[in-house]
């Protein structure tokens, strides 16, 4: 029966068609066969590489497989398959236009194929989604030179800022948080349309690795998400990848009154001059179900998973994501590390294929004190690669086994950037402590960008 309604499916899109090679489902809901898909009651609607002129798409833009024709499934009979090539980027049925060239100097424009929920999600309440994914090996990463490689968002409108998005640019899957730029404050001074002006840099946003490079392809992936909608600092959302809790934000969740929330997948990318015009994505997706309030009505345990497992799980309030300043949590930094040192920061360029170091070399060096789990500076550098405008305002904390150093921090660039820098409290042999933590990745010279910092004790 499950086959019987994709096969309906699939034929009215391609009997839809009016040429070889092109489907038609400019304003239509989708219906994904229950193999798939269920929960999302009302269906999806595809964007945006709709052709302006004759509102057709191609037909590989996405599409039901099934396992018995060797298509990676999850679990059942049958997955979708997303595919997107270089130069798909086109119109939506709202006239917005991918194919913008947003900066002249890189040639950013967007290409994209994504199906989004025609279910809003709501603003206050429980809810609970999952979805597989799998990426096969040869996807292409390195040297394609994208702005970013997102593959699944919680987004809408008006206000454009995705509140929730995952990213695989810089070969890890990158949750990357935007609600900062629901904030009042940062509404009223740069207002909601003008996504730009949100930046994933900005101290009241966020991202964090959730899988590894090493782990990425050529497996299936399942997440798992718990979210309580809230405008206020009272929400929550979790997630779990693979049956394991390895993201908890505490803080607003729902976009600002007068905007909608939808959950996206597919694929959705930021191509460059730089693309090579030989780039081609390949994604896979199964398992794409949505309930209210209750994780039970998600029937995980055909996955192997349990509710009650994933509600017993829990993250340390020292790796609760959260907006500075906005709630309180209580964090204890212990003092096993209590001391004066000598603090050098250094840059590290690393090769992303198998971590080696390219190059180091120390930027500046302060001095500072530890007492009772808290870092003060006692000397402060002067520095420009490294400004000290940022470094006398970052967090330090000693859980006993690693100390953390947070904060927006820039690498001889315009602007700042969320860093977390992770080290042990164990010392090396060369008489300091040392941790290192991701800049960025330089995709011009082909190389991640580190800020290292080694802490020697001042005898």
């Amino acid at each position: 029966m499950k086959k019987f309604i994709s096969m309906i499916v699939f034929l009215l899109l391609w009997f839809s068609n009016t040429s070889a090679g092109e489907m038609n489902v400019w304003k239509k809901t989708i219906k994904l066969p229950e193999d798939v898909s269920k929960g999302y009651k009302k269906g999806w609607r595809f964007g945006n590489n709709y052709d302006p002129e004759t509102h057709l798409t191609p037909d590989y833009a996405f599409k039901i497989v099934d396992k018995s024709n060797g298509y990676p499934v999850r679990f059942g009979d049958q997955s979708i398959r997303f595919e997107l090539r270089h130069g798909d980027c086109g119109v939506s049925t709202g006239g917005y236009n991918d194919c913008t060239i947003w900066n002249k100097e890189s040639g950013h424009y967007s290409e994209r194929h994504e199906l989004g929920s025609v279910d809003y999600l709501p603003n206050k309440g429980i809810s609970w989604h999952t979805y597989s994914f799998f990426i096969p090996e040869d996807f292409p990463i390195l040297n394609h030179y994208y702005e970013h490689i997102s593959l699944g968002q919680f987004h809408g409108g008006p206000n454009n800022n995705p509140g929730f998005k995952w990213d695989a640019d810089e070969e890890t899957y990158q949750l990357r948080r935007r609600t900062g730029c629901w904030l009042k404050e940062f509404i009223k001074k740069n207002g909601e349309k003008d996504s730009f002006k949100c930046s994933l840099g900005m101290k009241e946003n966020n991202r964090k690795d959730v899988i590894s490079k090493q782990d990425l392809k050529g497996k299936w992936h399942d997440i798992i998400i718990n979210i309580k909608w809230s405008r206020k600092q009272d929400g929550y959302f979790k997630q779990w990848i693979n049956g394991k809790l390895v993201y908890h934000y505490m803080g607003n969740t729902s976009k600002p009154k007068g905007s909608t929330n939808q959950f996206r997948f597919g694929i959705y990318r930021g191509a460059t001059n730089k693309t090579p015009k030989d780039s081609t994505h390949i994604v896979y997706y199964d398992e794409i179900h949505y309930a209210k309030k209750s994780c039970d009505k998600l029937n995980l345990q055909k996955l192997g998973y349990s509710c009650k497992d994933l509600n017993d799980q829990k993250i340390a309030n020292i790796y609760i994501d959260h907006i500075p300043g906005k709630i309180k949590l209580d964090i204890k930094s212990l003092d096993t590390l209590d001391g004066k040192y000598k603090l050098a920061w250094h840059w590290v360029n690393r090769d992303p294929k198998d971590n080696s170091i390219i190059k180091q070399w120390k930027i500046l060096e302060d001095k500072i004190t530890i007492k009772d789990g808290n870092l003060s500076f006692d000397e402060m550098e002067k520095s420009k690669v490294i400004s000290d405008k940022y470094r006398k305002n970052i967090e330090f904390l000693n859980t006993g086994k690693e100390f953390i150093i947070k904060g927006n921090l820039d690498l001889d660039t315009s602007k700042s950037y969320n860093i977390e820098i992770i080290g042990e409290t164990m010392l090396e042999e060369y008489g300091y402590y040392s941790g290192e933590g991701l800049f960025g990745y330089d995709d011009s010279k082909n190389r991640n960008e580190n800020i290292k910092v080694t802490l020697k004790p001042i005898n």
